[in-house]
Formats: structure tokens, sequence, C-alpha cells
């Protein structure tokens, strides 16, 4: 029999587990209590994932032999594998009957309930593991990871760096501990650990792209994009490498690499959430359109059918649907976010109205250059404002400029969201305004924890955030027509006039520009567009070339970021046989200069569905009509409400076919043009859109009322600002 035995250890040993098999199975038959053999089938049966037939041989074993302590881990190890946790629990707790002393039986127990979310038991076992047994590394990266995602970073970083000081040390320990250096945003002190990680094993592919992630962090990108390569070198099917560095190259507007990146991620793993959505984003960067029409029609498709294939901003871009927007949103914060943090906040006993304002663009950016004047004008006497500040510091005027107007301005960027929200809560604010939604650099997370009582959304996101933290959505009447509320999860501030604030005295530059520095031609009329250049879709686009066909002596000024996309638009002009040199390229200049060049234009052609914002509003008071198509969207109706404001409807139109025969008529009827421009310099003056004292005495008017309601314990509710 013995023999026997060792005949099937062996061929267990070379993986031959059916041969293994048949000889216990022909032991058993003479000696039904043979320990080694019910022993070996319960081991063969596990390592073939049978694990019910592997629990009932080894409970067996267990039988024959109650004092043996491996047998009780293997037939606990096999029940976990069907979810019994409670027989495993009960055996392993019988081991240590057995052996108070048996270390491994506190760890699995530990493991146990980490996997049952009751953290404090694991916590406790896994203390008592490591008391047993004083260097058990692996126990104390189990708890260091448990710390770690309870967000305990400080004791967290405790036990790694216990761990590390167990011989032998291994990379991945060092990684353990960069991983929560890095979750706790200290991310030079996470580079320090990884580069550790990488010396000790430099073909560690996990290790480099986890130091990918803390140097984009700390704005080192070129470097971030020599380690994600690395990674995807040393593993050809590091899917997430991929979409990392397809999301930088986004970031750095290289789109090119972008789509190439990003199509790599989704051909190693079809089911990573939301890329289809932005490389079809990219793509319209690029103004790479073959395909466009099936793209958006499988896209929109998938959308529908719930499959996590976009994120909001993209569907915002291509999608002229209010009801495609909230299911995109909607299925995103489900995915991304948990529901929103109940918190009961301390009474009312502020003497001012406090309020947060939430952004990662306090620098050189539209938001700012809308927003400046706003915070300067707030009443002191009735408000107290604060800034979290989660972008770069650029040292720009504008930054230095708005700093100086918050009560306190706080850089958060290196904080994590249980800080920030801390503070938020410390400083006992009234209302927190998130100026970001589903943006590039968003922290939506920080109001899903709430850092006030009232939460609102403004201005960065053009749409519903779907979510049940945002108490209120500002905007106005033209933007949410009452028969689209049902699409927007917020309750709605209507303001009067329009929802976007204004600078009433911005910048200007000095300097006289001419349409020579422009390479603008001296008697043709100039249409321009200034969006973003993924705002021009085919459509719009294919309209646009019917304008010049018909428009003789025209020529289009655009603000393209990247030489992929002028030499496709030039490829079209030249298949319409339309000379492609009546496209003129602008570069980015400051904001001031920008404003002085607008004079140089004759008319804003707008895109569609997702409108000009700033770019209207720049155009407008620099005296530039633009004409625009209103839609359904909150997105396709933004430069309608601006045009309304400084009472303008006449430039409003509904159809593609308006649209052009509009641009037409302007361009070739000087008596209708100039009548359009001198209205348009009579209400910049006299109408609400650049009035910022009456803008903020509107939106301070509407911060009271859901003040005035939260003291009154009554449930936001819409309102109307008159």
């Amino acid at each position: 029999m013995r023999s026997l035995i060792q005949e099937a250890f062996l061929l267990f040993q070379k993986n031959k587990f059916k041969d293994s098999l048949e000889i216990c199975l022909k032991i058993l038959k003479n000696d039904h209590n043979n320990y080694d053999a019910n022993n070996l089938i319960g081991v063969i049966y596990f390592k073939t994932k049978k694990f019910n037939e592997s629990a009932i041989y080894l409970k067996k074993v267990i039988q024959i032999n109650p004092n043996k302590l491996e047998a009780y881990n293997n037939y606990s190890l096999a029940l976990c594998q069907t979810k019994n946790y409670n027989e495993a629990l009960k055996s392993w707790n019988k081991a240590i009957d057995v052996n108070p002393q048996y270390a491994e039986a506190y760890f699995n127990i530990a493991n146990v309930y980490s996997t049952l979310k009751d953290y404090p038991k694991s916590i406790e076992n896994y203390n008592k593991a490591i008391e047993k047994k004083k260097n058990y590394k692996e126990a104390y990266n189990n708890l260091g990871s448990l710390y770690a995602e309870l967000n305990e970073h400080d004791k967290a970083i405790e036990i790694f760096k216990k761990a590390i000081l167990i011989k032998p040390v291994h990379f991945n320990e060092y990684n353990n501990l960069a991983n929560v250096y890095y979750q706790f945003k200290e991310y030079n002190k996470a580079i320090e650990n990884y580069n550790i990680a990488i010396n000790l094993n430099p073909n560690f592919a996990l290790g480099y792209y986890n130091r990918a992630k803390s140097l984009e962090a700390v704005n080192k990108k070129n470097d971030a994009i020599s380690d994600y390569n690395k990674a995807i070198t040393l593993q050809s099917n590091f899917s997430a490498a991929y979409k990392n560095l397809g999301n930088l190259y986004m970031e750095l507007k290289i789109l090119d690499k972008s789509i190439y990146n990003h199509q790599q991620s989704l051909k190693i793993n079809p089911n990573i959430s939301y890329l289809p959505g932005t490389i079809l984003q990219a793509k319209c960067g690029l103004s790479d359109w073959n395909h466009f029409e099936k793209d958006k029609e499988i896209l929109e498709k998938s959308i529908i059918n719930g499959k996590k294939t976009a994120d909001p901003f993209p569907v915002i871009l291509i999608y002229d649907s209010p009801f495609l927007q909230r299911k995109v949103t909607d299925m995103f914060v489900q995915n991304k976010f948990e529901k929103s943090k109940k918190f009961s906040f301390k009474r009312n006993t502020n003497k001012k109205i406090r309020i947060g304002y939430y952004s990662s663009d306090f620098h050189n950016h539209a938001t700012m250059y809308l927003m400046a004047n706003l915070f300067e004008l707030h009443d002191k006497t009735k408000f107290e404002i604060y800034a979290f500040s989660f972008g770069p510091d650029d040292n720009s005027e504008i930054r230095e400029r708005v700093v100086k107007t918050f009560d306190k301005f706080f850089d958060v960027k290196f904080k994590t969201t249980k800080e920030i929200v801390h503070i938020s809560r410390e400083l006992n604010l009234d209302i927190a305004i998130d100026l970001k939604g589903f943006t590039n650099n968003n922290r939506f997370d920080l109001f899903v924890e709430r850092c006030a009582p009232i939460q609102i959304s403004y201005l960065g996101f053009p749409g519903t955030t779907a979510s049940d933290c945002i108490d209120y959505l500002i905007a106005d009447k033209i933007l949410i027509p009452e028969e689209c509320k049902s699409y927007y999860s917020e309750n709605i501030i209507y303001l009067p006039n329009s929802y976007q604030v204004n600078d009433s005295n911005p910048k200007l530059s000095k300097k006289i520009f001419t349409k020579k520095d422009y390479n603008l031609p001296e008697k043709s009329f100039i249409f321009c567009c200034f969006n973003h250049n993924y705002k021009i879709l085919p459509d719009m686009f294919e309209t646009w070339l019917r304008i010049l066909s018909k428009v003789k002596n025209s020529v289009i000024w655009l603000l393209i970021d990247n030489d992929i996309a002028k030499n496709n638009l030039r490829k079209i002009l030249t298949s319409r046989n339309i000379n492609p040199d009546r496209l003129i390229f602008a570069n980015r200049v400051s904001h001031s200069e920008h404003l002085a060049r607008l004079g140089l234009a004759d008319l804003f052609l707008d895109t569609f569905p997702c409108n000009a914002h700033t770019t209207a509003s720049d155009a407008i008071r620099s005296n530039l009509p633009i004409i625009t198509l209103k839609g359904k969207s909150f997105a396709s109706r933004v430069a309608s409400s601006l045009l309304t404001s400084v009472g303008l409807e006449q430039l409003i139109t509904e159809t593609d076919e308006d649209y052009e025969k509009l641009a037409i008529k302007i361009a070739e009827d000087k008596t209708f043009y100039n009548d359009i421009k001198k209205k348009l310099k009579k209400n910049v003056i006299n109408m609400s859109l650049f009035d910022t004292k009456l803008f903020t005495k509107n939106i301070e008017t509407a911060y009271e009322e859901v003040h005035k309601n939260l003291l009154e314990n009554k449930k936001p509710k819409s309102l109307i600002i008159n």
C-alpha cells in the first residue's frame, strides 16, 4: 500500500492528476480510511477546481485525524472556493483549538473577514497572526493593503514599512508602500519607492506603470510617457498602460497617438470602459470623419443598450439629445461613484453665507475670464467666499487676480478627497459650487462625499450630473425649457437673462491688429469660428462649405490645434473644388489679444450640437455677430441664451437650411449686416450680458433663496430669479 501511495504522489508531482487519482481510488477500495489517499484526492480535486468534491474528501481527512493542522487548512480553503465562509471559519477555529499558536489559521480567517467586508475582525485576526508569527510578511502586507483600502493611509504606511524590514525584501513590498503614498497624493515619496521596486526588479511592468501615474501627477509628462512605454514593452497585453498613455496623449493634444493607444487598449480588452466615446472625440479633434456616422450610430446604440462605451463629455459634443446625455451620465455616475454620503451638518451659526467654489481652473482658463469679476463683486457684508483649487498655479495675471478676491484661497491639488471634505466641513460652508462637472481634471468625488449641505453645479459642465449629490443646476429659460426639465436630476435655478456670467471690464490688448498680421485677405468677407476644433462636426462643416461656395469672395478663419486636422480639412475643400487657401488657421494667443483680433472677422459661425460658450460671449463683446443653430440640449442652446440676452434673437436659427441662408444674407446684404452690427454695439452696452453687477446680484439672490429654504428644513426645489 505504501508503494502505491508513493507512486500516486510522484504522478501528482508530475501533474498527472488523472493517473494519480485512479491509484488513490484503488487504495480506498481496500482501505476507506486511508489518510494519505483521501488527502491526496482532496488536493487533486482542489487543483482541478472541483471544490465541492475536494471539500468532501478533505473533511473525511479531518475525521480520520483531527489533530492535523494542514487538513483543517486545506478543507477551509476548499470551502472558501465554494463561498461557504461560515463553515470555513468554523474549521479554522477548530484548528486553533488544536494549536492556539497556528498563525496561518488567523491569517486565513482575516482574509475571509476581509472578503466579507467585516474589517474590524479582519484587522483583529491579522494582528493575531503577526502576534503568533513575528516575521509574518504576508500578514503585514495584507494588513497594510486593508488599511490602504480603508483610506487609513498612516497606518498602511506604518505596516508596509514593517514588512520591508523583514528579510528577504520583495520588490512588490516597495510597490505596495508607494501605492499608499500615491493614494495619499505624496507623489514624490511614491516615486522614490517605485524607483526601489524597479531597481530590485528591472522587469517589473506594473512598477513602471505605477511610477508613470505619479510622474504624471507631478507634471513630468515625458518621463511618464517613457514609463508607460516601458511597461508595454515588458507586458505587451497591458491594456491599462495603453489606456493611460492614450489619456496622457489626449491631454497633450497629440491626438493621433492618443487614438492609437486607446485602440490598442480596446483590442486587448474589448470591455474596457468609456474608450469608444473618447476615441470618437479625438477623431473629431483631428477632423478625421472617416466612418463618423457609422461610429456615431454604433456608440448611440451601445449607450441605449446600457454599455459603458462613453463618458458624458463626448456625448455632449456629438449628440443633440437630452435623453442620451441623461442616459450616459446616469450609467457613468452609477459605475464611478457611490451614492451621495449622508452627513449631518452643524446647525447654521454663520453671520454670513459661506460659499466654496471648487475648480481646477483657477489659472489662465476660460472659466476664470468669465468669473473673476463675479468673485470681486460678491457682497462681502453678506457672503464669505472660499476657493478650493485642485489645478496648477501658472503664475498668470488672472491667477493672481482671483486669489486676492477670496476670504481664503486653498490650494488643494495634493490633498486627498477626505482632507478637502474635512476642510470644507470645518469651515462650516453653507453652499459648495462645482465649476467642473465631468470635464477634465474634475474632483466630483468631493461632492459625493458632501462638502456642504447645499451643492450646486455651475458653468463648467453643460448638462446634468445625474447625481443625488448635486442639489441645484444654474441655468436659464433658454437653456432648459420646461419640456426638458425631466432630463435633469437637479433642481433648476433659473436666472433672468443668460445663465453665463461675464466680466464687465476685461483686460484688452493695446495692440492694434491688421488683417495682414493674420494672413487675412483685405477685401474678403471673413467668416470665423474659434471653438475647439473637436466641436466642428462633418454636418456643420458641410454647411460652411456650401456657404463658402455661395459667398464667392469669402474665407473661413479657424482656430485649429494640430496639423493633421488642418490637412484633413484642406483635403475636403480640394475634393469639393474649393480653393483650400480659403481656410485660414489661427494660433492661440493671450485672451486680451484674442479679444482684439476678433474685430478683424465679419461673422462668427457657431458649431452644433456643442455651441460656443466663452468664445461666443467674446465675439459678442467684440461687436462680432454670431449665428447659431438652436437644438434641444443644454450645450446646443448656449449661444441662443447669449444672443437673447443682447436682443439678437434674429441670429438664432433652428434648421441647417435657415442657418445657411442667414449666413449668406449677412455676407451679401450690407445694409442688413450693418443694421445687425449697430444693434449689437448698442445692446452690448445697454443690455445685461456684460453687466456683472446685475448678474452678481441675481446669483446672490439665488444663493440666499436656497439657503433660506435649507434653514426652513424644506427640500430643494427649482426656483426662478426675477
